[in-house]
């Protein structure tokens, strides 16, 4: 496999940020775990989340919404399941609850920067706090920062290429299973969810 390091993820995110930093050490563990990075969709991420670390994950393990090989679970965790296709054992990893204690000066800085009322001061001291952090959790002990475990486990399918419908309301293609009916016509989901019609 091609060195990929941390640079790779930055460069696919845009910027450093703890959470890019916690992909890149959960996509690294797979990396040499599995010794692969994915070019189809022999290995696959599913994440149960929708943070900065799933960057990471694209970037480094291959895996992407594109290929199928990247299964979002909205569950607003740090956990990370890979497996290889045609193997029952996947590797899970789960960020500990207690790795990344709160810093509540930092939580407030960045509610200041969301909307716009932080000093040119503050904004700096966030910046600085930022970087630490995530140099931070790229510098600590995998056993202090995941809890790392094989499961068993079936694989999700793989991606399946659908035949495209055309919605009869906006015109538009869509995914054939995704269709709807409404007033007697096949719509597209939006077109079905619109209201005064």
């Amino acid at each position: 496999m091609k060195n990929l390091n941390f640079d790779t993820a930055v460069q696919f995110h845009g910027h450093v940020c703890p959470g890019l930093s916690i992909g890149y050490r959960v996509a690294s563990l797979a990396a040499t775990h599995f010794k692969d990075r994915s070019k189809d969709e022999e290995l696959v991420a599913i994440v149960e989340n929708r943070s900065c670390a799933v960057d990471a994950i694209q970037a480094i393990n291959g895996c992407t919404c594109g290929k199928g090989n990247l299964i979002f679970k909205e569950h607003g965790k740090h956990v990370y399941t890979y497996f290889k296709r045609g193997d029952n054992k996947a590797l899970r990893i789960s960020l500990k609850p207690d790795a990344l204690p709160v810093d509540e000066k930092h939580t407030a800085l960045f509610a200041k920067l969301r909307v716009g009322t932080a000093s040119p001061e503050e904004a700096e001291e966030f910046r600085a706090s930022h970087e630490a952090k995530s140099q931070r959790v790229l510098e600590m002990p995998e056993e202090e920062l995941f809890w790392v475990r094989e499961v068993e486990a079936e694989p999700p399918e793989k991606a399946i290429v659908y035949p495209t419908l055309i919605c009869s309301k906006c015109g538009e293609g869509f995914m054939e299973p995704l269709g709807r009916m409404k007033n007697g016509q096949v719509v597209c989901i939006p077109c079905f969810e619109a209201k005064n019609e």
